[in-house]
């Protein structure tokens, strides 16, 4: 019987990066939904302008902590996530 070869593994492929930010947004709209809902049952008012505000508002809170917990596992795993503003020399 013939052995396998052996292959190192591959590196592990980065994260998206706006997959991450996306679906912290849309998980912070939903949270904003169900805000409204509490909100709305608790003051028996299901103002449009509220629902606005609450989904937006945790919709930008949830983007805001995605990329912030995304950015802490990229530079974990070793790469650089801010800009380079000089030019390393040759």
């Amino acid at each position: 019987m013939a052995k396998k070869p052996t292959k190192a593994p591959a590196p592990p492929e980065p994260p998206n990066r706006w997959r991450i930010v996306m679906t912290g947004v849309v998980l912070g709209a939903l949270w904003g939904v169900i805000m409204w809902g509490i909100n709305a049952a608790i003051h028996n008012s299901s103002s449009g302008v509220v629902f606005l505000y609450l989904v937006l508002t945790m919709a930008m809170i949830g983007g805001g902590v995605a990329a912030f917990f995304g950015v802490a596992g990229i530079r974990r795993g070793g790469e650089s996530v801010g800009p380079r503003f000089r030019r390393r020399s040759k």
